[in-house]
């Protein structure tokens, strides 16, 4: 674990790649405790200077549209091309337990086994804006790690989240065919009565 007497080395690993400090650097900034404030204070102030030369992407759309298996297709896609990817993979929370399921990794099962890719699910935590608290610092950490891609995969969202666009370089809006039928029809419909 980053503590106080190895925050130097741990920030050495994480300029290195090294996905087990990666995962730890991601554990303390996510971390409420007061403790873990200060320390992930100054590891963020450490690697700045070795953030933002990764292309930012946001995937975002309704829920079940398809979007972890997309990103399994892309992220392979972007691996052949040679290029390091990471994926921010965000889960909604439960209102009354706060507790998240954390399944997109399930979707991505030959992404997750590659060398050049780095996968964390994490939750909302109630969160909204189809994001988490704390998005902004893990792409900062995978930009230091040395990842070319960071993707941001929203929890399925409705036409109010769009607080990834402020994150990213760039947002897909993956959305079911069925839905782009129901809303199409919705507006001929409200077009032909004159709603």
């Amino acid at each position: 674990m980053i503590n106080d007497t190895t925050l130097i080395d741990a920030v050495t690993r994480l300029r290195q790649g090294d996905r087990a400090t990666l995962a730890q650097a991601m554990t303390l900034i996510e971390s409420s405790h007061p403790r873990h404030q200060e320390l992930s204070a100054r590891l963020l102030d450490a690697i700045m200077p070795f953030t933002g030369n990764a292309l930012r992407l946001g995937i975002t759309g309704t829920p079940g549209a398809g979007k972890s298996t997309f990103l399994e297709a892309f992220g392979m896609l972007l691996i052949r091309q040679n290029l390091r990817v990471a994926v921010i993979a965000v889960d909604p929370s439960s209102p009354v337990s706060g507790g998240s399921i954390l399944g997109d990794k399930t979707r991505m099962t030959a992404l997750s086994r590659s060398d050049t890719a780095f996968i964390r699910p994490v939750p909302s935590g109630g969160h909204l804006g189809g994001a988490c608290l704390r998005a902004r610092e893990l792409i900062l950490l995978c930009e230091a790690a040395g990842y070319d891609i960071v993707i941001v995969e929203t929890v399925g969202v409705g036409q109010s989240e769009t607080e990834v666009a402020n994150m990213v370089d760039c947002l897909l809006l993956y959305r079911s065919q069925a839905a782009a039928t129901i809303c199409k029809g919705l507006k001929k419909a409200l077009w032909r009565w004159r709603i």
